[in-house]
């Protein structure tokens, strides 16, 4: 009985004891958001998402911008910036961050990257179809522990115009940071570090465009309000913000927001499903008007919007996506082309003159709402075409992807939404915060 006493004597003592508690820090990254990088043991993970990260007392978390970072400074109230591409933050007394090169006064809230996450580069391997051009790569050099190269563009600076641009999907989780990475941009290199100048790269807004199209006579009765939208060619991937400038083209609106989004939809589905796609995309063409609407005979037909500095922007006829599964099926869909017709006027029984359409032999787009849909002019009329039927109709097209050694791990091909892999996929466990979704 007495040692017993004894034993539950001492825990009282040890309990009224102060105890050393280890806590955590919280802060939060916001859009555009910042690259965190966490290393595990000889991998290094990177988390582009806006998320909430938490660190315990004296851990650091490394975040990167391509412009700068803008942060709120709850101990002073206020917003402080820094053109650093890169940022330490160290968690403080288990209460707060403060930044490494700074004062632990500051407590660190939220950060965001100032204007843009991407870092851009020259490379000096081209681009193909692009040897006059600049090939511009948009990613970030981490040094010895790898790159990671988002997109990669064929450039006319002169004429301020995008040829096409390229990228390769990876799934939304868990992306490693290497010095080689699958798919068409691993080849190019980061050659020379290019600041952004935005005075060399033409900048349009969506009110000029809107300005145009209500005070035109000849196009004004033929389009409903906002018929026409000025965005970006890239609009499944946030690490693009701060380029949209580069990227703008003038989109019929249903198109972007109906089909062509359907059908970006479905491939992110596939890719968050273990496959890999090599994406090329451009604009081909100018919108044609009906003969009717423009007057005499001799009058133009091509929708061209005249802009208030007194130049000039075409409306493409076309919207192109040059397609490539990087985990070969052997089928006709493993490498095609998506052609969205940028048009109210195109009817689908007049799309055979393009191509003859192989949709359904995508095995990733079965079963989607882009399969249902992708027919309709109401959503924006796209067709998949072969490449060969179409490689020498296209304005700028790069041609067939030449084969290249892309990555020694082998994934599953991707089928159609309906499709149940017999395996999992590979996976990383992450932590219960899903800091790398």
């Amino acid at each position: 009985m007495l040692p017993l006493l004894a034993l539950l004597l001492g825990l009282s003592v040890l309990s009224g004891l102060p105890q050393e508690i280890k806590g955590s820090c919280s802060i939060s990254t916001f859009s555009p958001a910042p690259l965190v990088i966490t290393t595990f043991g000889s991998k290094s993970f990177v988390n582009a998402k806006a998320s909430v990260y938490e660190r315990e007392d004296g851990d650091d978390i490394e975040l990167h911008c391509g412009g700068g970072f803008s942060y709120y400074d709850r101990y002073y109230g206020k917003t402080r910036t820094t053109s650093k591409t890169k940022v330490t933050l160290r968690c403080y007394s288990s209460d707060h961050f403060y930044n490494v090169d700074e004062s632990q006064n500051q407590h660190v809230q939220n950060i965001h990257c100032l204007n843009r996450v991407n870092q851009m580069f020259e490379s000096r391997i081209k681009l193909p179809n692009c040897e006059k051009d600049m090939t511009l790569v948009l990613g970030y050099d981490f040094g010895e522990i790898g790159f990671l190269k988002n997109a990669a563009l064929c450039y006319d600076i002169l004429g301020a115009k995008l040829k096409y641009f390229g990228y390769t999907t990876f799934p939304s989780k868990n992306r490693i940071v290497e010095t080689t990475q699958v798919g068409q941009l691993n080849q190019l290199g980061l050659d020379i570090n290019v600041t952004y100048n935005k005075n060399l790269i033409r900048s349009i807004s969506q009110s000029a465009i809107d300005s145009f199209m209500s005070t035109e006579k000849k196009v004004a009765s033929l389009f409903v309000s906002n018929a026409f939208q000025y965005a970006s060619l890239a609009q499944d991937d946030q690490q693009l913000d701060g380029y949209e400038d580069m990227l703008g083209t003038v989109w019929l609106r249903v198109l972007r927001s109906g089909n062509w989004a359907h059908w970006l939809s479905a491939m992110r589905v596939a890719t968050d499903l273990g496959g890999h796609f090599d994406v090329r995309m451009g604009v081909s063409g100018t919108l044609q008007l009906p003969v009717a609407a423009v007057g005499p005979c001799n009058a133009s037909s091509l929708m061209i919007i005249e802009l208030s500095d007194g130049t000039s922007l075409p409306v493409p006829a076309h919207i192109w996506a040059h397609v490539r599964a990087l985990e070969s099926t052997g089928g006709a869909g493993d490498e095609f082309v998506l052609i969205g017709h940028n048009s109210p006027f195109f009817r689908s029984d007049n799309s055979s003159a393009l191509c003859s359409s192989m949709c359904d032999q995508v095995p990733w787009l079965k079963g989607t709402l882009f399969a249902s849909l992708h027919e309709f002019p109401a959503y924006g009329l796209v067709q998949c075409c072969r490449v060969e039927d179409v490689a020498q109709k296209l304005d700028n097209f790069p041609g067939a992807y030449v084969d290249v050694a892309a990555s020694t791990t082998t994934v599953a091909p991707v089928f159609g939404l309906g499709y149940k892999p017999s395996g999992k996929f590979p996976q990383v466990l992450t932590d219960s915060n899903d800091e790398f979704e």
